[in-house]
């Protein structure tokens, strides 16, 4: 047999072939034995937030297996709760560019177990409510079959939430074999009932403000708001002493341009003027981040010029805690008629009272003695259906049992105006059995 040259090409590549089959052999083994403890390692660090959804559970993190179906990217990672169900971790981009990241659990058979920020840094009163108690309680009550409502006033950040959950939706719901219309939409929210300028709470727009004239008649400010993506300027002219908006000239525009602007154009401006701290002024359709920066610096420099002192929260007399009798119901035109009495002391009104979309007529029972109500039935509702009629469930009807004048009735989560339009009308039949 020849043997070979230990110089040739030949003997060079087939000791070099020998030495990478060794390499990779070792390198096999190598990974086979370390792999196992890296995933381990992994999901060791992820496994605490994932407790927080199913306690005490065994997990797999089976993201390799799953994560080519994502054709969203915004899927971090999977795991599978043994026994229990699977946890998504994801990431979006909302409100602050820096984004955030969360995680979503489904059961089994399709409940949402658990929603959670894992980090986010979105804006306190704005983004941030879409990792708030009440936002999450509303995702909880959902299945794997229900379309993500948005959060009004939040829509930025819960939109890339909604996006994700769907990602994980797509993929789960395919796993269980669940069916269910990926392109059904939630409900919009009712949008908030304007606050007077003094009673808004402006805390996310760091406003600031600093006089820079003053004859004694009117005096000019200059104020700072943040917007949508950067801080907006304006100049604010006073008239001291009726305590009034002259004027507001933008100084300085740093939001979207063809969106924000919108709500800066001089027919938007004019409508500040002659308004007061007790004056409420709408947002411009489509720029309501800018809207508010502009009423931010309006309503300050207006505690400033008269030396008022601004109340966020006190204009919604029914979060307030004061009692229905003392409520402004102006706007609901409310009005009540007798309709029968049931006997000597319990007389129903068949009552009515303008909500969000149109009128709504219920039917209220009121015990004369005692000046309680002691039943409400609604009995035509001209509201958005899906939303406005979450307040005319029996079980929120039922916590106007019992109520007088002196009581404070909560609003229905997501149904502020329907709901106000059933306080008016209690309101209404309470102040008629008195008398009033």
């Amino acid at each position: 047999m020849k043997k070979l040259n230990q110089d040739s090409a030949l003997y060079k590549a087939g000791l070099l072939g020998i030495l990478c089959a060794v390499c990779g052999l070792l390198l096999s083994v190598a990974n086979a034995i370390t792999a196992p403890v890296i995933a381990e390692n992994a999901l060791a660090t992820i496994k605490a937030s994932l407790e927080e959804i199913y306690p005490g559970a065994t997990f797999n993190d089976v993201t390799e297996k799953y994560i080519a179906q994502d054709e969203t990217g915004l899927i971090d990672g999977i795991y599978e709760a043994e026994g229990k169900g699977y946890i998504f971790t994801l990431h979006g981009i909302g409100y602050n560019s820096n984004g955030f990241t969360f995680m979503v659990g489904f059961d089994n058979d399709g409940a949402i177990s658990g929603y959670t920020a894992l980090e986010q840094q979105e804006t306190s009163g704005i983004g941030a409510r879409a990792f708030e108690q009440e936002y999450s309680d509303q995702i909880k009550s959902l299945t794997s079959s229900d379309p993500i409502p948005l959060l009004s006033g939040a829509t930025l950040t819960s939109t890339a939430v909604q996006k994700g959950i769907d990602a994980a939706k797509a993929i789960f719901n395919d796993l269980q074999g669940i069916s269910y219309d990926p392109n059904a939409q939630a409900a919009t929210p009712e949008p908030a009932k304007p606050q007077p300028l003094a009673n808004e709470d402006y805390s996310a727009t760091g406003v600031t403000v600093e006089e820079v004239s003053n004859d004694g008649k009117t005096a000019v400010y200059h104020c700072t708001a943040k917007g949508f993506e950067g801080t907006n300027e304006a100049d604010v002219t006073v008239d001291l002493e009726s305590g009034t908006i002259v004027s507001i000239a933008v100084t300085a525009f740093n939001d979207t341009p063809g969106v924000g602007d919108t709500a800066t154009t001089d027919a938007e401006l004019a409508r500040y003027s002659g308004k007061g701290l007790n004056d409420m002024i709408d947002s411009t359709t489509g720029a309501s981040m800018t809207s508010r920066s502009l009423r931010a610096m309006a309503a300050n420099a207006l505690s400033l010029a008269t030396g008022t002192e601004l109340t966020p929260g006190a204009g919604d007399a029914a979060a307030s805690g004061s009692g229905i009798g003392s409520e402004d119901f102006s706007d609901r035109e409310a009005g009540c008629i007798v309709y029968t009495n049931l006997d000597e002391t319990a007389f129903v009104y068949d009552c009515k009272a303008t909500g969000y979309q149109g009128v709504n007529k219920a039917y209220v029972t009121v015990d004369t003695t005692t000046g309680t109500v002691k039943s409400i039935e609604v009995t035509e509702f001209n509201d958005t259906p899906g939303v406005g009629d979450t307040a005319t469930t029996a079980q929120e009807l039922a916590r106007y049992e019992g109520a007088t004048l002196e009581s404070s009735v909560d609003a229905t989560a997501g149904a502020s105006m329907t709901s106000a339009s059933i306080r008016a009308m209690a309101a209404a039949a309470l102040n008629m059995a008195a008398g009033k």
